[in-house]
């Protein structure tokens, strides 16, 4: 009689990994095509072809998802951020390129973008993850606009700051819902974004 050979257990965990990865790019897909709010559980597993409980190995809920993929986009706009401010020779081209690259980021990457801001991402109990590469992207901006306008207080630069990230996230808004698009060319966006906030950080 022959004897049984002894089975050995798979190893699943490259393909659970490749799972979790497949579901962040799908997912961000997703929102890039229709918007954060288009996301669902059930979708993504459909375009996978697993199970609709497959997603919950991975993750808790949408709201965990998204918010890795938030974390991911605060890193990936610190990247650029950081890139523009060191091809820049001067403080104030500096300025105009870390502007320009904020305007480039939201408008190609519209799926991390939108997810960045979502609601159920910036919950005050997501804060402390989000935090990381969320404030080094604005200490980045401070440290730009005080190297262009030294005569300003350390509070009065974080002001401003908050004032031109308020205007440039409010066009960026606007443009993409298209209510902007009817009254401002596109390829004249950025200039109008420069001048506008070289005027928010000099007042």
């Amino acid at each position: 009689m022959k004897n049984k050979q002894s089975r050995t257990k798979p190893d699943t965990s490259t393909s659970y990994e490749h799972l979790r990865t497949a579901l962040l790019r799908v997912a961000l897909e997703q929102s890039t095509a229709s918007g954060p709010d288009s996301i669902s559980f059930r979708e993504l597993a459909r375009r996978l072809g697993v199970t609709t409980a497959a997603p919950y190995y991975h993750f808790r809920d949408k709201a965990e998802l998204l918010l890795l993929l938030a974390v991911e986009g605060f890193s990936l706009l610190l990247q650029r951020l950081k890139e523009a401010s060191a091809r820049a020779l001067t403080p104030e081209e500096k300025t105009a390129a870390v502007i320009r690259a904020y305007i480039e980021f939201g408008r190609r990457e519209r799926g991390y973008y939108g997810i960045m801001f979502h609601r159920d991402v910036i919950r005050p109990e997501n804060i402390p993850l989000l935090e990381g590469p969320a404030a080094i992207c604005f200490d980045l901006a401070c440290s730009v606009i005080a190297q262009a306008n030294p005569a300003l207080s350390g509070s009065q630069t974080f002001e401003r700051a908050i004032a031109a990230w308020t205007f440039l996230h409010g066009m960026l808004i606007l443009s993409a819902s298209g209510p902007l698009a009817r009254r401002l060319a596109p390829e004249l966006e950025e200039e109008f974004a420069i001048r506008t906030c070289n005027s928010i950080l000099r007042n």
